[in-house]
């Protein structure tokens, strides 16, 4: 019977040792609050927030809102501390039944220094996201704002060398002996420049157009409407935007060649190598008598170069050239195409 008893006596001072020793702080009350059960871990917790000795679990409430000094108050809502130490403390209060039904409040407190700190990295890097998020935010709206002043640069260069070509085309019949025909073409002309001013004023787009080469081929024709040979010598490129940016520099120098050179015949050769795509534009018109000064459709050529990445230069010495570079940005082409 003593042996029996010793064992007993043993098993309940370990339970006890067991229940001192846990990392986290628990505590029991009875239905009047007072404390009957107290680990050494929440005995030290309370020592800090209330400096004194819990007894009644009342005591503990008031000090868990209004904690002493020292003690600071994270998260009122979740009941998380941070004391002296630097550890972050989480208490929880709930109720508890024993085997006769009756009811006690038991109170914990978990350290959460972990937790908390996860936490605080994790919002951190949330704050870094956002404002990621918030500068690519920006960054998309400069680049769809320079991308629309770039095709609206492009549209009033189109515009710009369309009515070009069509005032000189309207001169041309004018001072010649024309035939309705030819006016009706002219006027066909005039009428697609008008199409491209509405599209501009409806929706701010560049054309549509459906191939670079007819493009081109409808550049041709126009130039030789106003008394200009066209001479194209090799490929256009495979990129869509960058044949067009061509075209708009045949263009141009189509309408100056019988503006300023009284020229009859241009020629253009495309050059593709590993490195770059490049066109470069001489007539055979009078040469400049001094440096070339870039008007309107010259700036606006180099300002849509330049937007592409490639590079524009005038030439005025032995006679005009215009040459245009744009380093390779696709995959480059055979070699048997290269001229």
């Amino acid at each position: 019977m003593s042996l029996f008893r010793f064992r007993r006596w043993l098993g309940r001072a370990a339970v006890k040792e067991g229940f001192d020793n846990l990392p986290s702080g628990i505590c029991f009350a009875d239905n009047n609050g007072t404390v009957i059960l107290c680990n050494r871990q929440m005995s030290r917790l309370c020592h800090i927030i209330m400096e004194t000795d819990l007894q009644h679990i009342f005591e503990l409430r008031h000090a868990l809102n209004q904690p002493k000094s020292g003690v600071r108050i994270v998260d009122k809502d979740a009941y998380i501390y941070c004391f002296p130490s630097n550890r972050f403390w989480q208490f929880a209060e709930s109720s508890v039944l024993d085997s006769d039904g009756n009811v006690y409040t038991q109170v914990q407190a978990i350290d959460v220094t972990e937790l908390h700190e996860k936490s605080t990295e994790l919002a951190t890097e949330n704050k870094a996201l956002e404002e990621a998020n918030a500068r690519a935010k920006r960054l998309y709206a400069d680049i769809d704002r320079n991308v629309r002043e770039r095709e609206t640069l492009a549209m009033k260069m189109r515009v710009h060398d369309d009515m070009g070509l069509c005032l000189l085309a309207s001169r041309n019949l004018l001072v010649q002996d024309s035939t309705l025909e030819d006016f009706a073409k002219c006027t066909q002309r005039w009428k697609k420049v008008l199409d491209i001013i509405s599209v501009a004023d409806r929706s701010n787009s560049r054309e549509n157009v459906c191939n670079a080469y007819s493009a081109l081929d409808e550049l041709i024709s126009a130039s030789a409407d106003i008394g200009v040979k066209v001479i194209v010598e090799g490929t256009l490129p495979r990129s869509e935007e960058l044949a067009y940016l061509m075209i708009a520099a045949m263009r141009e120098c189509a309408t100056n060649t019988v503006r300023h050179a009284d020229g009859s015949e241009m020629t253009v050769n495309i050059i593709h190598t590993y490195m770059a795509d490049t066109v470069r534009i001489t007539n055979n018109g009078k040469k400049p008598e001094g440096k070339i000064i870039e008007g309107t459709g010259l700036s606006g050529l180099r300002r849509s170069v330049e937007n592409y990445g490639g590079k524009m230069i005038v030439e005025s010495t032995p006679e005009f050239r215009l040459i245009v570079t744009f380093p390779r940005k696709e995959k480059p082409y055979d070699k048997r195409t290269f001229g």
